[in-house]
């Protein structure tokens, strides 16, 4: 019994060490954990989004903590986990989605990394902006600002699909902040979206989403449909029968040869066998132009690379922050 205590106590004062950071401290929402449980029972139709993406924090499996920080542009929501003496893993979601779909992926990155989730201002998540704005340089300003207020100097940065392409315009605007750049199907980054059956499907259900075609529009992000959560899809199907277009949507286009040529950090770039957005030759230009790049193709999975392949994801992404810091621009190919 007294072994149980003190399992007991040590894993208590663990848990305190965690989220006992100034920043969390200041900024920290009070747990709500339990409350986020009783969600389970409610039928998802009778849920608001934030109670929607509140109930899918259930499935994160490892301790956290909601911060909302204040910004000159509005109030940031961020879910942050892991040691608080971890090294920095920053994550950025893709459209149509918010910082919960992470939820494959947190419980293995926040063994040995201070994750933060951040919801995109400009995104259906938890953040909101003080007015209203539509440009690339607002969201490049107010990430740095984010960045600035968690006190984050050199970070690893993680962006999937939307979220992918904003990474890449935060490294070109301060590569200095940018430890490493890890590009998760990155959504028009290194190549035009080829039409396709499934990109006209997806744009057709997108005028009109109806919930007996959902599994339909889904198949075409993912490789494993089935695996996904049914909470996470309840989440999912609100944001795209509500939720504005993103204002983003027409600015991306891939990056040209000069820009990519400047990423000199070092570039972790994934992209599904079955994915709309990239392929071979995503993989082929990246690593052509970019001086610093492990890039390739992951089997088994669609667009929703980091759902359909968490586990080989999860590995990848740890690796490659482990790798060696400040590598010679002669020595990245061949060493990373």
């Amino acid at each position: 019994m007294s072994l149980l205590i003190v399992v007991a106590s040590l894993l208590t004062a663990c848990e305190r060490g965690r989220f006992n950071d100034d920043l969390t401290k200041v900024y920290g929402l009070p747990d709500k954990s339990s409350e986020y449980h009783d969600l389970i029972k409610r039928a998802p139709e009778s849920l608001s989004q934030d109670e929607l993406y509140s109930r899918v924090l259930t499935l994160w499996e490892t301790p956290y903590r909601e911060l909302k920080l204040p910004t000159s542009n509005g109030t940031t929501h961020i879910i942050v986990s892991g040691p608080a003496d971890g090294e920095t893993l920053v994550l950025l979601h893709g459209m149509n989605a918010d910082s919960t779909m992470w939820y494959p992926n947190v419980k293995a990155l926040s063994a040995s990394h201070r994750v933060y989730a951040i919801d995109d201002i400009l995104g259906p998540g938890k953040s909101k902006p003080n007015h209203d704005t539509d440009s690339l340089e607002f969201v490049i300003s107010w990430y740095f600002e984010v960045f600035d207020a968690l006190k984050l100097e050199k970070i690893n940065l993680v962006g999937a699909s939307q979220g992918g392409w904003i990474a890449t315009n935060l490294a070109l605007a301060k590569p200095e902040k940018i430890n490493k750049l890890i590009l998760l199907s990155p959504a028009q980054t290194l190549t035009w979206l080829d039409p396709s059956v499934d990109i006209i499907s997806n744009l057709i259900y997108a005028f009109n989403p109806q919930r007996e075609g959902l599994r339909n529009n889904l198949a075409t992000l993912s490789s494993n449909v089935d695996g996904i959560q049914q909470m996470y899809i309840d989440q999912f199907f609100r944001t795209i029968s509500t939720a504005d277009t993103s204002p983003l949507l027409m600015d991306m286009q891939p990056f040209n040869d000069e820009q990519l040529s400047t990423l000199t950090m070092p570039v972790l770039f994934l992209a599904g066998d079955n994915d709309l957005f990239n392929g071979q030759d995503s993989v082929d230009r990246a690593i052509k132009i970019i001086p610093c790049i492990q890039a390739e193709i992951i089997q088994g999975s669609g667009h929703f690379i980091s759902v359909d392949q968490a586990k080989v994801v999860n590995r990848k992404i740890e690796d490659f922050v482990a790798t060696k810091q400040n590598l010679k621009m002669s020595e990245c190919k061949n060493t990373i």
